[in-house]
């Protein structure tokens, strides 16, 4: 009952369509200074192997976990890819790190990537959710625009719209901050991402584990469903965002139709089936919606449109521009940008 059992989210659902990842696989960052925070974290130790095959002259990796932080060392160090890596054991809510920081090292780009995630606990924590992921981003973009860094890009998440529950207001206000402090000389932009499969955030590892344990699975209601992206199509999004030189404001990957949490369990067990006939009798247990749940997750908040959307596959989606010049730049970079709500947008120098 015990034995292993990994299940591939691409196997779960083979009638996904194929992510369009164009020429994006690849990170422009040759030869420049880049700093990730929240390094040990899924999606930030994911960013930092794909960053370090583009060849950075020093990547800087930042998390406020010990352990987390260790083992992305020992994994990258294994590989012989840590040699231009520096690891910096700290808290992007401490101002006086980020700020020596910032002015001593003066990295070209940021990635940040850390942040408090799980939605029951944060209910529990609103304090420490508004600290973490909200001021502690305005904090670093603030200190970014003071230091001139090049660029900074927020990985946020689609429960900023229209947000219902802590974690989402907290990233909402995180959003705000990049737009606020966006300027010319320091150019910033967020992407929204969905349920990144796999991720420590995701529900995937949940029911992993109780499938292990023997079950049962646990949904919150049988229509709950949740937008979803593998890893490997959310560092290509983040990618295909940091590759381009003007972007700012708020972005969001295409992703395709969501997912009904219950059939991605009931695939899960039937994954598990074909491992061990002991899986085959776990059953799913219908918890009800926790303080802070959607049924159903948003792309954009009232007053957010998303113009130029065609039907091809595109890595994200932008709003589509008033003048012809624009519209083919709009074409040419095969990205859009959120809508903001009217007054909301800053892109220019606002400091």
């Amino acid at each position: 009952m015990n034995r292993p059992f990994e299940a591939d989210f691409g196997a779960l659902f083979p009638e996904r369509k194929p992510f369009h990842k164009d020429n994006f696989n690849n990170f422009a960052v040759a030869g420049r200074c880049v700093l990730i925070t929240g390094a040990g974290g899924s999606i930030g130790a994911a960013l930092a192997r794909r960053i370090l095959r583009a060849s950075p002259q020093r990547l800087t990796l930042v998390d406020h976990s010990e352990q987390a932080l260790y083992a992305l060392r020992r994994e990258l160090n294994f590989r012989d890819q840590a040699n231009v890596a520096q690891f910096v054991l700290g808290d992007v809510r401490d101002d006086g790190l980020v700020e020596s920081f910032l002015a001593e090292e003066k990295p070209d780009f940021i990635f940040h990537a850390a942040a408090f995630k799980h939605v029951p606990l944060l209910e529990e924590n609103p304090f420490a959710a508004i600290e973490n992921n909200g001021l502690a981003t305005w904090r670093l973009a603030r200190t970014a625009a003071k230091f001139g860094v090049s660029r900074l890009l927020l990985v946020s998440t689609d429960k900023a719209a229209n947000a219902r529950n802590i974690l989402g207001a907290s990233k909402r206000l995180a959003e705000l901050a990049i737009v606020r402090w966006h300027s010319l000389r320091t150019r910033m932009s967020a992407l929204r991402l969905g349920n990144v499969a796999g991720s420590s955030g995701s529900v995937l590892p949940v029911f992993r584990e109780q499938i292990l344990r023997g079950g049962p699975l646990t949904v919150t209601h049988p229509e709950a469903t949740r937008y979803f992206l593998t890893m490997d199509e959310a560092c290509t999004a983040i990618g295909a965002l940091a590759n381009l030189q003007d972007a700012a404001g708020l972005y969001l990957p295409e992703m395709d139709e969501p997912i009904f949490i219950l059939e991605l369990a009931e695939r899960m067990i039937r994954a598990a089936a074909a491992v061990a006939k002991g899986h085959a009798e776990i059953g799913v247990k219908i918890t009800g919606l926790r303080p802070g749940d959607k049924l159903h997750e948003d792309l954009f908040a009232h007053g957010e449109t998303a113009g130029a959307v065609r039907r091809r596959r595109r890595p994200l989606q932008r709003r589509r521009k008033s003048t012809a010049t624009s519209r083919k730049q709009n074409e040419e970079s095969k990205t859009a940008t959120l809508a903001l709500a009217p007054g909301a947008d800053r892109s220019s120098d606002c400091r």
